[in-house]
């Protein structure tokens, strides 16, 4: 039963006002504020209460916002003229006095199933919000925790959401005596990027195991065409295998386009590209680079969150950046770096440092 708090002045008026609507809801008389001492969902009020609770109202108002807490304002037809803009602002609706019952029936329910829905809302948007929660935990969960322990490099990397979930992913798993590294970046936002990152990111760990860079690609885009295509998407990517013992890294950049290797001279090289971004139509198979990493070089793939807004070269991604310790800070000082104010986009870095002895 819907609860509905009166405070008007005229006694005899209040009197009938209470007893007809105490028929259908639980109604509460009270002189002052201090008499409302629990929630309710509609107040009424009249010119001399609204007057003087004003800031009450305002407060209340405020405090529960953005749930809607309606005010019906009773007065008379002369006092419509005379109610000042800020008075407007505290009440919902009015009533002209002498009132009629069907009208204030009206008015009242109307009011009361504004107030319905808005407390449903918010129950939905709460569900909601622990819903996404859990999607996030769950999605961070599939991440890859600890890298593998290479001899003679330095692995990792990390993901921030620009939402509660991410249309990035990065991941590794040591083949043999190889490394396999994937960084990819779903196009989209939200929950649907998240699920076909995922769902890209399982396909490319179950066929990289046993497939050249090149190959895997062919596969995933294979396997995911004609899902991107009936979401309308399509994913960039970086995919490697890293050889250990020759410390050479055979590639695959996928329409993805954001890879550097830092070499231990200072110089900037970029990646070149081997092909579109999984989803696109096919124009060939996938071509393979090679690249061979030596004592002090990094190669860094990041996703275009981390650069976002900036008009800067690629090759200014280093200045800076402390590149002396490990793997892991240069990715927090790439990380700490990434636009704040207005990100709509995820946030992606992965280092991969060679710290064999020169």
């Amino acid at each position: 039963m819907s609860r509905i708090v009166v405070m008007l002045e005229p006694r005899e008026n209040r009197r009938l006002l209470v007893d007809w609507l105490a028929l259908h809801h639980d109604v509460v008389l009270a002189d002052s504020t201090g008499a409302v001492d629990s929630a309710f969902d509609l107040g009424i009020v009249d010119g001399p209460s609204l007057e003087r609770h004003g800031r009450w109202i305002e407060g209340l108002k405020r405090s529960v916002h953005p749930l809607f807490l309606p005010f019906l304002l009773v007065t008379p037809r002369h006092g419509v003229a005379t109610t000042t803009g800020h008075a407007w602002a505290l009440v919902d609706d009015l009533i002209v006095t002498p009132v009629e019952k069907l009208e204030l029936r009206a008015r009242v329910d109307t009011l009361l199933r504004s107030r319905e829905l808005s407390l449903a809302n918010a129950s939905l948007r709460q569900r909601l919000e622990l819903e996404l929660a859990r999607a996030h935990d769950v999605q961070a969960g599939l991440l890859p925790r600890d890298a593998p322990e290479l001899r003679d490099f330095d692995l990792a990397a990390r993901c921030v959401p620009a939402r509660e979930v991410s249309g990035d992913f990065f991941d590794w798993q040591l083949v043999n005596d190889a490394a396999v590294l994937s960084v990819g970046d779903v196009m989209g936002k939200g929950v649907p990027a998240a699920l076909l990152a995922a769902t890209a990111r399982a396909v490319l760990r179950a066929v990289a195991r046993d497939s050249s860079p090149g190959a895997a690609l062919d596969s995933l885009r294979e396997t995911l065409s004609g899902d991107l295509e009936r979401a309308s998407s399509f994913v960039t990517l970086f995919h490697a295998r890293l050889a250990v013992g020759p410390h050479e890294v055979r590639y695959v950049d996928a329409g993805h386009g954001h890879a550097l290797v830092r070499r231990a001279s200072g110089v900037v090289e970029r990646l070149e590209c081997g092909g579109r971004p999984v989803g696109f139509p096919a124009a060939g198979a996938y071509r393979e680079s090679v690249l061979r990493l030596d004592a002090g070089d990094l190669l860094v793939v990041y996703s275009d969150g981390l650069i976002e807004g900036s008009d800067q070269p690629p090759e200014r991604l280093f200045d800076g950046i402390d590149v002396g310790g490990a793997a892991s800070a240069i990715v927090d000082q790439l990380i700490d770096r990434a636009p704040t104010r207005g990100t709509v986009d995820d946030v992606t870095a992965l280092v991969l440092k060679c710290s064999a002895r020169s």
